[in-house]
């Protein structure tokens, strides 16, 4: 649950900003990419604090928001992939966010329906801080919809399946379906037999990790184009940043 967090962190560049206070990080022009950096580096030993709140729209129109696990960014890509140019920032922080989730989920419907048009939500309780992030998601699967044939996400893929926890594999195996009626016979019958789930998503004979990942198994990406970073407290201050065409990030202070 943690690789989000360590992921942010992990950068030498981000070392320097824990040792800022608001006031400094708020004067430096920082673009939103620093700020979180800094937010999550003051956040990271709180458990919860790479959960993250990710809104869509229902066929209906209807809007819909869940919490999902924030689990990293989208490092190395090729610099002939068509995300090559909206990859990183100015400072060369990766923006693409990782998570995943079921392809038998409601949210996979309404990503296609909409395409991928979402917003998240980022709160950080220790340091009042606010990221309402608007951008694309983007699906990495088996379906002919969700990329396929991208050698270098479905690479991504297969290495974050990999750094999943046993119980979040093992889950991708389960035969019930999220959000549909439980059943007291079929949950039985799973405890009874474990429905050919493998423990842990490993090979009984060696322990490793099952690849290729199952099809219920999506790598889901998110393409953020704009942020509104608010900070609560006795000096408020908040910021809006957005993605131009041509690849940059402007940043503009505006009244919290």
């Amino acid at each position: 649950m943690s690789e989000g967090l360590a992921d942010i962190g992990s950068r030498t560049a981000a070392s320097t900003t824990t040792t800022t206070t608001d006031s400094d990080i708020t004067t430096m022009g920082s673009s939103w990419r620093q700020l979180l950096e800094a937010s999550s580096n003051r956040s990271r030993k709180i458990r919860g604090s790479n959960y993250v709140q990710i809104a869509t729209v229902d066929p209906d129109g209807t809007p819909r928001c869940r919490t999902v696990v924030f689990r990293g960014f989208l490092h190395n890509v090729p610099t002939d992939h068509e995300f090559a140019a909206d990859t990183t920032d100015d400072d060369n922080l990766p923006f693409i966010m990782k998570m995943i989730t079921d392809n038998r989920s409601h949210k996979v419907t309404e990503i296609a329906e909409t395409d991928g048009a979402t917003e998240m939500v980022w709160w950080f309780p220790k340091t009042s801080e606010q990221y309402r992030i608007r951008g694309t998601l983007i699906l990495v699967g088996t379906h002919p919809q969700h990329r396929p044939d991208d050698a270098f996400l479905q690479t991504a893929r297969r290495e974050q399946w990999g750094n999943l926890s046993d119980p979040a594999r093992e889950a991708f195996y389960d035969p019930s379906v999220p959000g549909q009626p439980w059943s007291a016979s079929s949950d039985a019958a799973k405890d009874a037999s474990t429905c050919g789930i493998p423990t842990g998503g490993r090979d009984a004979e060696t322990g490793k990790v099952l690849q290729p990942p199952p099809d219920h198994y999506l790598l889901m990406l998110f393409r953020p184009n704009y942020c509104d970073y608010l900070r609560l407290g006795a000096e408020q201050y908040r910021q809006i940043d957005k993605l131009g065409t041509d690849g940059k990030w402007t940043s503009q202070r505006v009244n919290p």
